[in-house]
C-alpha cells in the first residue's frame, strides 16, 4: 500500500497560487478601500474620476476658534435617507447675537472623510439653539461626526 501524496501538477500549482493570492488581497481589503464593479481595488491614476462626483470636495482651510468649541455641542450623529446627519445645541453666554459656522465631517469607523456639511446658527444673547448640519452622499453603515470647524462668523 502506498501511502504519501501525489506530486502536484503545473495545473493544481497555478489554481493554488491563483487562489492564495486572491484570499490574500480579499484579506488586505477594507470598507474604505475603493473598487471597481467587479470588486477589485481601484488604482490610483491622474486620469481617474472623482469616485463619487456629487460629493464636496473638501475644505483645506477650515476656520477653527477654541474659545468657542465649549458654546457648541453635538447631540446627535445619524443616517438620513440618502445620507448623513447631525444635530447638536449652540449657546451664547454673551450679550449680543453671535452667528457660528459650524463644519462636521461625516467619516468611516477607520478616519476617512466622505464628505462634510456646514451651518450657520444665530444665537441670540443669553440663548441656547438646536442646529443641524445633513449631508446627501453614498455614506456606509456605520458613521462619525467630528467638527473640526467651529467659528464666529458675526
Amino acid at each position: 500500500m502506498k501511502t504519501g501524496c501525489a506530486p502536484l501538477s503545473a495545473a493544481r500549482i497555478a489554481v493554488l497560487a491563483a487562489a492564495t493570492s486572491m484570499l490574500a488581497a480579499g484579506c488586505l481589503w477594507d470598507d474604505d478601500t475603493p473598487r471597481t464593479a467587479a470588486g477589485a481595488p481601484k488604482s490610483p491614476s491622474a486620469s481617474s474620476a472623482p469616485q463619487d462626483a456629487g460629493a464636496n470636495p473638501l475644505p483645506t482651510k477650515i476656520p477653527n476658534d477654541p474659545d468657542v468649541r465649549a458654546n457648541v455641542v453635538r447631540t446627535e450623529c445619524e443616517a438620513i435617507p440618502g445620507g448623513w446627519g447631525a444635530k447638536g445645541t449652540a449657546k451664547n453666554p454673551g450679550e449680543n447675537p453671535v452667528t457660528y459656522k459650524i463644519i462636521v465631517h461625516f467619516t468611516t469607523t477607520k478616519a476617512t472623510t466622505l464628505d462634510y456639511a456646514q451651518t450657520r446658527v444665530t444665537v441670540p444673547p443669553g440663548k441656547t439653539v438646536r442646529w443641524s448640519a445633513e449631508k446627501h452622499f453614498a455614506a456606509k453603515r456605520q458613521m462619525l461626526c467630528p467638527i473640526p470647524g467651529i467659528s464666529i462668523v458675526s
